[in-house]
């Protein structure tokens, strides 16, 4: 009797992810369980409880233990196939955030590190769409800066910015 529970347990939650599944790959712009953050509320969800069921159910109706080490196995097991989601999810959607390239105008304002310079034009480390690059900047009033120096960026003409 308790396996056949079991069992039950397991082929429907196999089935709800089974259609889940479908569902994501031909409707994939159907979005239904938005909440990426890694609070508990991304943890428990309906994914979730459907891969604890997963997880359990079919640790369960395999193992056919009736103990009460059994169950706690089978709680553990269903556990980790929740944070194994968990994990899973908020790894896709890292990879999911798109990279926005920033206008040479988003950058007045922002400080900057003299890393060389050749003449009147310097070259600069800057942080650009979250990564440390360099740049070639010109200097606003010929004002001498030396290596190591921190400027900002105070002006875009032409495709040319400046610092002072």
């Amino acid at each position: 009797m308790t396996s056949t529970i079991f069992l039950t347990v397991a082929l429907v939650a196999t089935a709800i992810f089974l259609i889940q599944f479908i569902v994501s790959i031909f409707f994939g712009e159907i979005d239904t369980d938005v909440d990426m953050d890694a609070d508990i509320g991304s943890v428990i969800s309906f994914k979730g409880l459907t891969h604890f069921c997963i997880g359990m159910g079919w640790y369960m109706y395999i193992t056919q233990g009736t103990d009460i080490s059994s169950y706690v196995a089978g709680i553990l097991v269903g556990l980790v196939f929740v944070f194994v989601l968990w994990f899973l999810y908020k790894k896709a959607w890292q990879l999911q955030k798109e990279n926005k390239p920033e206008k040479p105008e988003a950058l007045l304002g922002r400080e900057c590190t003299i890393y060389a310079h050749d003449g009147d034009r310097y070259i600069v480390q800057i942080a650009v769409n979250g990564a440390l690059r360099e740049m070639d900047v010109r200097s606003l009033e010929n004002r001498k800066y030396q290596t190591g120096d921190r400027a900002a960026i105070v002006k875009v003409e032409s495709g040319i910015m400046y610092i002072q």
